[in-house]
């Protein structure tokens, strides 16, 4: 059974990005993506992105707006939907049948437990891979989610969703440097921005490709590095005006 534990709990991974505070590491990369307009993402690959079920858009969407509540219930049914080909499959041996609905339910619970609101308390998340990508008392929460290709990250902003942080699994990376990893995503969104920023290192500057951005209708779309502690790369996808609301909520 997959847990959550890991993703909630502090690790040593992450005391550098705990050490710089995850609002200051936000004004860094904000501030290195300038103000030149991003490319625009193919907006058929974009709307994948938000399918229920990677891959199949009849499995319905995601929304912006949508409250918590109603992006639980739909990623419930996508994993009773997951699970359904293995109860059929012990429907002659009950004991079996049983420990598979419990698995399934374990999966459902997990999914709940992990709505946190960041209401000022501190814990495993301010120094997480998702720790630059919220600050507390701001109106934010988050919803997690373990799925075939990445972890699925909701954000929401005053109780509507508004981005999607997804962590690639490590596997899915098949070793690629975080250029090459950049170069298989545009080939599937489209030419991407390639944001740099300078980390001050002892004797100099390092100047240092921070992520890829696509903007697509009101959407944006980054590529982020998080090998450095995690081991992973992760696509944000996010409502570009609730963001910008959010930014100027946010004291940074």
């Amino acid at each position: 059974m997959r847990t959550f534990g890991r993703f909630l709990v502090a690790s040593a991974l992450g005391a550098v990005v705990a050490s710089q505070g995850s609002a200051a590491f936000a004004k860094k990369v904000r501030k290195a993506g300038g103000e030149e307009s991003a490319p625009k993402a193919s907006s058929a690959e974009v709307n994948k992105l938000k399918a229920v079920r990677l891959g199949d858009p009849k499995a319905g969407f995601f929304k912006w707006g949508m409250s918590p509540e109603e992006v639980e219930k739909l990623v419930q049914v996508q994993i009773e939907k997951k699970y359904q080909a293995r109860v059929d499959q012990a429907s002659q041996d009950p004991g079996k049948q049983t420990r598979i609905r419990e698995e399934m339910l374990r999966e459902i619970q997990a999914v709940k437990k992990s709505y946190t609101k960041f209401e000022g308390a501190k814990s495993g998340w301010d120094v997480s891979i998702i720790g630059p990508e919220f600050q507390q008392n701001t109106g934010e929460a988050v919803l997690v989610t373990k799925e075939d290709v990445w972890t699925r990250y909701f954000f929401f902003f005053e109780g509507g969703l508004y981005k999607m942080f997804l962590a690639f699994n490590k596997d899915a990376l098949e070793g690629k440097t975080f250029a090459d990893f950049g170069a298989s995503m545009e080939d599937k969104y489209g030419k991407a921005k390639a944001v740099f920023r300078d980390d001050k290192m002892k004797g100099g500057v390092r100047h240092t490709l921070d992520h890829y951005e696509w903007t697509a209708g009101g959407d944006r779309l980054r590529l982020v590095d998080r090998s450095e502690f995690y081991g992973v790369y992760c696509l944000v996808l996010f409502d570009g005006e609730k963001e910008h609301r959010l930014a100027e909520r946010r004291k940074v």
